[in-house]
């Protein structure tokens, strides 16, 4: 860990990062880990870390470790396509202070994310609000003050649309409509990850 560290810092021409991400439980024991990254953050090579894809069940181990609940962040797949978390993780991280920070927010952009941009229900809120259809399922994503989310972009007018996405407020009507089109969870799923 403590390379991979130095390598991006060499890479970034920096001397710490505000946020270090596990991103994957590998085979060190959560203890481990967690003992290393607070040693990186007292050294000052990180101001914060957090963890990606950890399901409930991750996070209830991770927080049974000394310092392990000071992550900072869980960053896991999360989109109207993939609202599996909303059963018992994002209760979970809500109730323990946790925020979310959703990749994919508007699933991977290519077919996928095609058919989300193409349902009706997302093109009429798009076309009242004067947005697109990713700029509306960005906005669904990052609703709440508690999820932040990591749309990718590739040019500077997609990167405004996306800073934009986050002054529209969706109304509880609006809200409700999507939700009939995408339906929230009614059991526990299995965590997705891309």
């Amino acid at each position: 860990m403590r390379q991979s560290l130095e390598n991006s810092l060499k890479r970034l021409k920096t001397n710490y990062l505000d946020l270090y991400l596990l991103h994957w439980r590998g085979t060190v024991p959560l203890v481990e880990t967690v003992t290393g990254l607070v040693e990186l953050q007292k050294e000052g090579k990180i101001r914060h870390w957090g963890v990606s894809n950890f399901d409930t069940e991750d996070l209830k181990e991770l927080y049974a470790n000394p310092n392990g609940d000071q992550a900072f962040a869980n960053e896991d797949l999360y989109n109207l396509a993939n609202r599996g978390i909303e059963f018992d993780l994002l209760p979970w991280q809500r109730q323990h202070g946790l925020p979310l920070i959703a990749y994919a927010p508007i699933d991977q952009g290519d077919s996928r994310g095609q058919k989300l941009t193409q349902n009706p229900v997302i093109q009429e809120i798009a076309k009242a609000h004067q947005v697109t259809p990713m700029q509306i399922l960005l906005a669904w994503t990052i609703q709440t003050d508690d999820i932040m989310a990591i749309p990718q972009t590739s040019n500077v007018a997609h990167m405004k649309q996306n800073i934009e996405a986050g002054n529209i407020k969706l109304s509880n009507q609006e809200m409700q409509q999507i939700d009939a089109q995408f339906s929230a969870p009614t059991s526990k799923q299995s965590l997705r990850m891309i």
